[in-house]
């Protein structure tokens, strides 16, 4: 969403780590998302912005993107992230948690977020690539 909100106090420091990710300029060359967060993203663009247009251009370059590999929740995931939601007090709304989940899964240890409560599930956090 930092990408597409001007506003955003993130957007400078998003754009820069995916210009960074297009050019080969950072260790990691693929990126992880989900279809949960694609939702997340799109709606909250919308909302942030009032921009339909603006959405709909990140939702495009979300799922055309040859950088981020979309991943689906399915329902043992989604079961194994509201089990971590409700038995943890954590500060993690239910799509992170499907994000946790889905990162364990596919032996991700690194989360590209400005939210440092994946820190508390054993993430380590990045801010900028």
């Amino acid at each position: 969403m930092a990408r597409h909100n001007k506003r955003d106090r993130q957007h400078s420091n998003t754009v820069q780590s995916f210009d960074k990710i297009r050019d080969g300029e950072t260790l990691y060359r693929k990126l992880y998302t989900s279809d949960y967060i694609l939702d997340e993203a799109v709606t909250g663009c919308r909302q942030r912005t009032r921009n339909h247009g603006l959405s709909v251009e990140l939702g495009t370059l979300i799922l055309s993107s040859e950088s981020l590999l979309t991943l689906r929740v399915d329902e043992d995931t989604l079961l194994e992230a509201w089990e971590l939601k409700s038995r943890r007090e954590i500060p993690l709304s239910l799509t992170d948690c499907t994000s946790a989940i889905l990162a364990r899964k596919h032996g991700i240890t690194d989360v590209y977020s400005h939210d440092s409560d994946f820190e508390a599930l054993g993430f380590r956090v990045l801010a900028r690539l």
